[in-house]
């Protein structure tokens, strides 16, 4: 809105209009700004009555003073002003993780002073109107241009008493030459004010807040009430895990012994010699010969293990030829696997991922007829 239009002509102390005055520089007004002499331009049907610089001026305060001394008179002569809704959102984290919250709110009221006072220098701020009704106050800012004042807010914010700010710097030239659309977007719309700092708002937060923690208490209460049992149930089940780690390793410790012992002897029976077949077809007879060996000797079942693939009797909780530390998977062989095993390997990956797994075996299984 800032340009060579300026909306309110100074005369006699009193603002004006372009339209309530005289046409052109017999209308008698000063910038609210510059304080320079001022053509009223209100002859015309089309365009909107306004004031501009008699004389080429350099000034650019003339827009955003007229706007804001308007503003301002209009909240001295009535001593009224709708204030905004306050709403605020407070939340909290119970030891459960849940998000607790509380929606803190103050209705839109409209406030009566028992005086006005303008242009109020507070030291390193100016509030442009200050309410007084009481003991209270209410400090007023007139936002005329949409340029951020986080710096005169965060000021504001630090002084103990409620702050608002009108936002004027929408309104038009029309809607400011209007004076009822003007006087509406001053005292009462509700899209043209905001809260800097609202007491009572804060109040409601520290009780909202208060309110809150109570419950995060009473939430952690019934979460210690609830995790109690839990806790003990979990230490069991930990101390069980534990208790099945130790038993886990003092077999395997007891299995590998074992095996050491018949490869040991193996060795020294001379059956641990090379033969001449390759590797991946020597592992598909084993395990073909355990498979075998399962069904005629231990029932068609037998323990399975994932890394080599050769069947263990029934119970073992290792495998007997590897050196795998997992346990073996029990399993019921088909009842036509002792005519079908050898049809089986040829599409079987077994082999393979045998030798990949397991490439050498620490006990070799017995020779199968």
């Amino acid at each position: 809105m800032q340009g060579t239009k300026i909306p309110f002509g100074k005369r006699d102390g009193m603002l004006f209009r372009a339209f309530e005055v005289e046409n052109g520089l017999a209308c008698g007004c000063i910038c609210p700004g510059c304080h320079k002499p001022l053509n009223a331009a209100n002859g015309g049907q089309k365009v909107i009555p306004h004031f501009r610089h008699g004389h080429s001026e350099n000034c650019v305060s003339g827009f955003k003073d007229g706007v804001r001394r308007a503003a301002v008179a209009l909240i001295a002569a009535q001593r009224r002003l709708t204030l905004p809704a306050f709403r605020h959102q407070i939340s909290a984290m119970a030891d459960s993780g849940r998000i607790l919250s509380r929606e803190v709110s103050v209705p839109e009221t409209s406030a009566t002073a028992d005086t006005v006072e303008r242009f109020v220098d507070l030291g390193d701020v100016i509030a442009h109107a200050v309410l007084t009704t009481g003991n209270r106050q209410l400090l007023v800012r007139i936002k005329v241009f949409s340029r951020a004042e986080n710096k005169r807010y965060e000021r504001l914010s630090n002084i103990e008493a409620s702050s608002v700010e009108i936002d004027l710097s929408g309104l038009s030239l029309g809607q400011i030459n209007d004076p009822l659309t003007f006087e509406r977007a001053v005292l009462s719309d509700a899209s043209t004010r905001s809260w800097i700092r609202s007491l009572r708002g804060e109040m409601r937060i520290k009780r909202a807040e208060a309110e809150l923690a109570t419950e995060v208490v009473h939430c952690n209460d019934q979460w210690e009430l609830e995790q109690t049992p839990l806790r003990v149930i979990k230490e069991a089940k930990r101390v069980e895990q534990e208790a099945r780690v130790a038993e886990h390793a003092t077999a395997l410790a007891a299995h590998r012994q074992t095996q050491l012992e018949t490869a040991e002897a193996q060795r020294t029976a001379g059956i641990l010699v090379k033969d001449e077949l390759p590797a991946l077809k020597r592992r598909e007879e084993l395990i073909v010969n355990q498979t075998l060996r399962a069904v005629r000797e231990w029932g068609g079942k037998a323990e399975e293990c994932s890394s080599c693939w050769l069947l263990s009797p029934p119970g073992s909780q290792f495998c007997l030829f590897c050196t795998s530390e997992a346990n073996t998977s029990s399993i019921q062989l088909p009842k036509d696997i002792a005519t079908t095993i050898h049809n089986r390997m040829r599409s079987s990956a077994k082999p393979d991922q045998s030798l990949q797994k397991a490439p050498t075996l620490l006990v070799h299984p017995d020779p199968f007829t």
